[in-house]
């Protein structure tokens, strides 16, 4: 096959799922005609959706090369280098767009360019949820939801988010972006506990939201989810983070509440005191539905397995 030939076969197999064989088109593709910056692109792509960092970086660096305006390759090598935490070729490919990485604080810490809060997207199989965060570069969220326990996230994770908004959500009046995660980049020593308790008002309901926020945990009432449709259909689970964003519906008593806590103890201190200062609250049941130690040594022990 020529080369035109080779890129037809490759973008076939990838769609059909067949990722082995599109990469071994794309590479004879390239062994024939090197400077296509366009299939290089492609190869860089089908890395960079399968989490193979350092050749997703490595083919989107050549695009730039072959194509110094190609931002969607300068956007991509971004990521590539963000995941593998490659500062200062984060830094050179965030200049392209205008956006300052400043290397010296990353000598001390991972860079937080505070660019407020945004939706992302979290899909683990079946289940999607979108969640919100703080954006600390172009690549990178801190979750601030309490995340279901099915999602698999945790909150505070930071998570490698891609480049392409997809929808919006509200957010103070405003539509912001949707932004799809890609994996994680780094694990939250947060666990999430699952209350399920009678609450007769939302004065008690504020009370718990103070106690939780005073301790250094987080707090969501899951009543106040929200089913909203997915881009590519079917429904995703949206986490409201404003008031005007939550529908205005008559108290319901039955509530179940996640909490985000770093261990039992300081959780049980906190639904002490809420029971202290509201006696007429009724917990029924409370457990950790995603234990942040079990649920690491479970990946590491996965991670393990597939080396």
């Amino acid at each position: 096959m020529n080369s035109t030939e080779l890129k037809t076969a490759a973008h076939a197999a990838w769609e059909e799922h067949d990722e082995a064989l599109a990469e071994q088109h794309f590479l004879a593709a390239l062994a024939i005609d090197e400077q296509d910056a366009v299939t290089n692109y492609d190869l860089a792509l089908l890395y960079k959706y399968q989490s193979r960092w350092a050749q997703s970086l490595r083919y989107n660096r050549r695009t730039t090369e072959l194509n110094p305006e190609d931002a969607a390759a300068w956007w991509n090598m971004g990521i590539a280098a963000t995941a593998i935490a490659d500062w200062a070729t984060a830094a050179k490919a965030w200049e392209f767009f205008g956006i300052t990485l400043p290397l010296d604080a990353v000598e001390h810490a991972t860079p937080d360019l505070k660019l407020g809060l945004i939706p992302v997207r979290i899909t683990q199989g079946d289940q999607v949820e979108v969640l919100w965060a703080n954006r600390l570069d172009p690549a990178r969220a801190q979750i601030v939801s309490v995340p279901m326990p099915d999602c698999g996230v945790r909150y505070q994770d930071i998570v490698l988010i891609d480049g392409a908004p997809r929808g919006t959500r509200e957010l103070n009046g405003k539509d912001v972006p949707v932004f799809d995660w890609l994996e994680f980049w780094q694990r939250a020593n947060y666990s999430t506990y699952v209350i399920e308790a009678t609450v007769p008002s939302e004065l008690a309901a504020n009370t718990l939201g103070l106690l939780v926020l005073d301790s250094d945990m987080a707090l969501e009432d899951w009543a106040n989810l929200m089913p909203m449709q997915h881009p590519a259909g079917g429904e995703e689970t949206q986490h409201a983070h404003d008031a005007a964003s939550e529908a205005t519906v008559a108290w319901q008593p039955e509530r179940q509440l996640g909490v985000a806590a770093l261990n039992d103890q300081a959780l049980a201190d906190v639904l002490d005191a809420w029971q202290a200062a509201h006696p007429e609250v009724e917990i029924t049941e409370v457990y950790n539905a995603l234990d942040a130690q079990e649920d690491d040594a479970e990946k590491e022990a996965m991670n393990e397995a597939a080396q």
